[in-house]
């Protein structure tokens, strides 16, 4: 099997003689697993925290959250056809006024006519802006082989916290870096979107 399989916002759709790959940043809808499949794995990541801005002139807003990290390996006989939903986290926006970051939003895999435990990724916190320096918590995930908490921001340098690496080094759902007022930020950063990522065997 060769060639492009699909188009549309948020998907990059590649293939190889041997596997069929799905990677989406944005917006929700649904994969259909290709013909004579035999194999899947499928990466989560949730949405990034963005960064606080801190309320206090002489203090830094914390750096948000990263979203958390979820993979998964299963084996397909007989399932040419049918279909597996996702939903793709956002970013949590950076604070443009002394307060703390959004939240990411949380990524999902989940059943369609294909029938699979729910990957569900948590967003990470966003940081605070509360004068203590405070970072954005990493998001929790569930549902996979491998679930991995993300990474908390760090707190006094600002810094979003990194995303957990998948296969071959991929990453989604990093948080924003926070934001000084003395240092003449406009504000916390947005963190980065989510992502989901499906690598079918053929």
């Amino acid at each position: 099997m060769s060639g492009v399989m699909a188009a549309t916002a948020g998907l990059s759709a590649l293939s190889s003689p041997n596997t069929v790959i799905f990677d989406f940043s944005a917006g929700a809808g649904t994969v259909t697993i290709p013909t004579a499949a035999t194999g899947l794995v499928v990466e989560a990541w949730g949405g990034g925290g963005g960064g606080g801005l801190a309320s206090l002139g002489d203090y830094s807003g914390g750096g948000g959250g990263a979203g958390g990290y979820s993979k998964k390996t299963l084996v397909l006989s007989g399932d040419d056809g049918k279909t597996i939903r996702y939903a793709v986290g956002a970013e949590g926006a950076g604070s443009g006024t002394p307060d703390p970051g959004n939240t990411g939003g949380t990524t999902t895999v989940f059943s369609g006519s294909y029938t699979l435990t729910s990957l569900v990724t948590a967003g990470g916190a966003g940081g605070l802006s509360d004068g203590s320096e405070t970072q954005g918590a990493g998001g929790a995930a569930s549902g996979g082989d491998t679930n991995t908490t993300g990474s908390g921001g760090a707190a006094a340098t600002r810094t979003g916290a990194s995303a957990t690496a998948g296969d071959g080094g991929l990453v989604g759902g990093a948080g924003g870096n926070g934001g000084t007022p003395t240092l003449g930020n406009t504000g916390g950063a947005d963190g980065l979107t989510g992502r989901v990522r499906f690598v079918f065997t053929v």
